[in-house]
């Protein structure tokens, strides 16, 4: 079952429609619970501290995605020029675009105790 579904996600944020949604949730949820741990994350129910900013929190890692698909980020790309615009990306692997990831997801998630001691 989801965390997050699509009236809650569509309430906040508007980067993926709702024939997408289904398969970034799933995808969004997976990052997250690779961050968390897998017996942590399946002991989580809506009475767990912090279950609404985990909710947040994969709706963030949505948006995430979908920027980071957008921009190239991750794919081997490093710079990017367009009459006159420019842009530079630091991450050129899968590897940091995932520890990138982790990272967000450590920070939208610190204070709640899900990510440990963050």
């Amino acid at each position: 079952m989801s965390i997050v579904n699509w009236e809650y996600y569509n309430s906040l944020h508007t980067k993926v429609n709702s024939t997408d949604f289904v398969r970034y949730e799933a995808l969004a949820e997976k990052e997250v619970r690779e961050v968390i741990g897998v017996i942590r994350f399946s002991a989580i129910t809506e009475d767990t501290f912090g279950y609404d900013v985990l909710k947040d929190c994969i709706c963030n890692v949505i948006d995430k995605m979908v920027d980071d698909a957008d921009s190239g980020r991750g794919k081997g790309l490093q710079s990017v020029s367009n009459d006159g615009y420019s842009e530079t990306y630091a991450i050129t692997d899968s590897a940091d675009l995932r520890n990138d990831m982790a990272s967000s997801i450590k920070g939208w998630l610190s204070g709640t105790g899900l990510v440990g001691a963050y």
